[in-house]
């Protein structure tokens, strides 16, 4: 596995790691994000952003931050702090982010969040020879006063792919066994989301600018999306009976015209000044050998449930 600082046309500074199976690229010069995942020979699951006018910006930025801040998606992955609110979403970071190596990985550390009072920071390691990566995100408190948060690793990956998220089969008996939160803007109708028993499958459509975002109680802590001929699946450290954010969901998908978010939450945590809150993630990506009819509902989640817990060959 080798790491090396590059040069990006379009991602500007990064931090490269490749091996014979896959390439993930983090950014230096803003975020980090991890902007690039992919097998050898196909394209980046992740999503990028290329318009401008994709940002968050206005009077409220102005006041907050600086004249003329703004927030930009950039793309692939992030890390924020929940519950969602303002300024601790959409913070600017824009700004370059130091790394250090370690045996395997790498840390990543941004400058701190001195308006908010957090300090975060993001380790990644990439498989000597496999595609699995792991990433643990974590937000420290650095203010004097004591903080409740949860770590929220949100992946925006790229147009056109479908996500298999599952379902919980926990056997609960008169009681129920499923957390299902809904947004406000979320058309309940919505063909793009389809509810199952066994899985629920949300397909990216990018005639369809409206937007999506619903979150379940993600027993197996894994979440699939399949696109450009690969399956990316991401898991993530579940706590059972944890205090969770949002209704009390571990996992939450959204989507618009552009793009899919996968969305993985820590419980909350109430920090005093120096204690930190984190998220363990392990992505891995397999080959899809043939092309999957996205309109095959059954096909598509059972291939990626196969995908996912096959530790060798691909399906």
């Amino acid at each position: 596995m080798k790491i090396e600082e590059i040069k990006h046309g379009e991602y500007g500074r990064c931090l490269q790691f490749s091996n014979a199976s896959a390439t993930l690229v983090v950014t230096l010069d803003y975020g980090p994000r991890i902007i690039h995942y992919a097998l050898l020979e196909h394209l980046n699951v992740m999503f990028f952003n290329r318009d401008p006018s994709y940002r968050k910006s206005g009077p409220d930025f102005d006041r907050v931050f600086y004249k003329d801040a703004y927030w930009d998606i950039r793309g692939g992955n992030r890390l924020w702090i929940a519950p969602h609110s303002f300024p601790h979403a959409f913070y600017p970071d824009n700004e370059p982010v130091t790394y250090e190596l370690f045996e395997g990985g790498a840390r990543f550390t941004p400058p701190p969040r001195t308006r908010i009072g957090a300090q975060l920071e993001t380790e990644v390691r990439l498989a000597a020879e496999s595609a699995e990566v792991s990433i643990r995100h974590s937000v420290r408190n650095i203010a004097a006063t004591p903080k409740s948060w949860s770590a929220w690793s949100i992946t925006s990956v790229d147009a056109g792919g479908v996500e298999v998220i599952p379902m919980s089969q926990s056997q609960t008996g008169v009681l129920p066994n499923k957390h299902i939160a809904f947004w406000p803007y979320t058309n309940l109708c919505d063909t793009r989301l389809s509810l199952g028993n066994k899985y629920s499958l949300v397909r990216h459509d990018s005639a369809n600018s409206a937007q999506l975002k619903i979150g379940f109680n993600n027993e197996e802590s894994w979440a699939s999306y399949l696109v450009h001929n690969q399956c990316f699946t991401l898991r993530f450290s579940a706590v059972e009976n944890g205090e969770y954010p949002d209704f009390g969901v571990n996992y939450e998908t959204f989507e618009d015209d552009r793009m899919v978010e996968m969305e993985a939450l820590s419980p909350m945590k109430k920090l005093q000044q120096g204690e930190f809150v984190s998220l363990k993630e392990t992505w891995n990506l397999r080959a899809l050998p043939r092309e999957i009819d996205l309109k095959e509902t059954e096909r598509i989640a059972e291939a990626a449930a196969k995908l996912c817990q096959s530790r060798g060959e691909n399906l």
